[in-house]
């Protein structure tokens, strides 16, 4: 029989271990509220631990001249986000066999651009340090959208989409970091080239159907403006310029919710996708390179309440009014991905210890780090256990 004195004891360790999840909530609550009062943030901030989504909260309008609110399970263009995707079917091709990270595009792709773009090699595409010529160069129209990416009414295909990337290199490979939509159309074609399938395929076979991503999609490039998933507005509030998202391709043309990206994130760190070695291969930042990693960032950063740095591989993007930002910490078996839908969202430097990324990892992680009030003593001398940290409950 359980005495009253052991009941006590129970439920005094409970009661404490959920006020420290509820306090944690309350911190991030209190992150996300000042940002959207300060009209730097509109969108949805999820975080997930282990196998459970911790926390998610919306706030603010999914469209504003309609007044939508934002929803927890919206769709939303992942933007550049899509670029993990690519790395993690590229790198199962590498534990297969079938690529190398060094070897050069001329192995997978005979005659695509002159010697110069043969030269590259796979990891430098990855790692945005390839120096091809850059889509983003062709300038822009009177509202500020890139040409390459107009919605101008004439559909494209992805043969059309490369074409420019064969073109005379920019510079050298491996001298320096440039985000370019190229590296990874590139990646896409070589993948297309040693599995024979569409890339769109590729995705679905290998990534949403073994983790059940029911919302992962590719957006064609069919000239329109892209209408579906959230839209994005700029710093006045006015509806962002008419993007065709699709012509970004492997590049940025995924969409999906913030739960399924979690998903994915989760596989990640447990190795269903990937190897432990090779995905420590995919983490791996280059210093040189501003810390690119392959598909992302990989480095250490130490928020305020941490007792100790932390590694983090982080992707973020900007594509018109939608700000995105996919960031794991895999020690800590911790993603948090945070969506917004303003041009006004700035996410800071997490690495410098400032910022609404800071902060939210900082509300997110590092009350790990505080200390669990103890259960009171049980006199009686029996049952006595040492208080352990259960998981934190679902549905936040």
């Amino acid at each position: 029989m359980h005495s009253g004195r052991s009941c006590g004891v129970v439920l005094g360790a409970l009661f404490a271990l959920f006020s420290w999840a509820d306090a944690r909530a309350t911190t991030l609550d209190t992150v996300v509220r000042k940002a959207h009062e300060a009209g730097q943030f509109d969108g949805v901030v999820l975080v997930g631990r282990d196998d459970a989504v911790t926390y998610r909260r919306a706030v603010g309008l999914a469209d504003r001249i309609a007044q939508v609110p934002h929803t927890p399970g919206e769709s939303w263009r992942w933007l550049s986000i899509s670029e993990q995707v690519a790395a993690v079917l590229v790198l199962q091709d590498v534990e297969r066999g079938r690529l190398a990270l060094d070897a050069p595009i001329s192995r997978y792709l005979p005659g695509f651009g002159g010697p110069a773009v043969g030269r590259v090699t796979l990891r430098q595409l990855l790692q945005h340090a390839s120096g091809l010529a850059n889509p983003d160069d062709a300038g822009v129209d009177e509202r500020g959208v890139p040409t390459a990416y107009r919605a101008n009414g004439l559909a494209t295909t992805a043969k059309a989409m490369l074409e420019p990337c064969a073109a005379a290199p920019k510079s050298a490979p491996d001298l320096r970091y440039e985000a370019n939509t190229c590296d990874t159309l590139v990646l896409a074609a070589v993948l297309e080239h040693v599995n024979g399938t569409r890339y769109a395929q590729l995705v679905s076979s290998r990534i949403a159907k073994p983790l059940g991503l029911a919302s992962l999609t590719m957006l064609p490039p069919n000239g329109s403006p892209t209408r579906s998933g959230v839209l994005g507005h700029d710093g006045e509030g006015a509806r962002e310029a008419p993007y065709d998202v699709g012509r970004y391709g492997a590049a940025g043309a995924l969409q999906g919710t913030l739960d399924d990206l979690w998903r994915f994130d989760r596989a990640l760190m447990g190795f269903l996708l990937l190897s432990k070695p090779v995905a420590a291969t995919m983490g791996s930042g280059n210093p040189r390179l501003g810390n690119a990693a392959l598909g992302g960032w990989s480095y250490m950063a130490k928020p305020k309440q941490c007792t100790e740095p932390v590694s983090v591989f982080e992707r973020r993007s900007e594509i018109g009014g939608v700000r995105a930002v996919n960031l794991l910490v895999p020690a800590r078996q911790l993603a948090l991905v945070a969506f917004s839908n303003t041009a006004n969202t700035d996410w800071g430097q997490l690495s410098q210890g400032s910022g609404l990324l800071h902060d939210l990892l900082d509300a997110a992680l590092c009350a790990a780090d505080a200390p669990v009030a103890p259960p009171p003593k049980d006199t009686g001398g029996r049952g006595k256990r040492r208080a352990t940290t259960p998981p934190i409950p679902n549905g936040r």
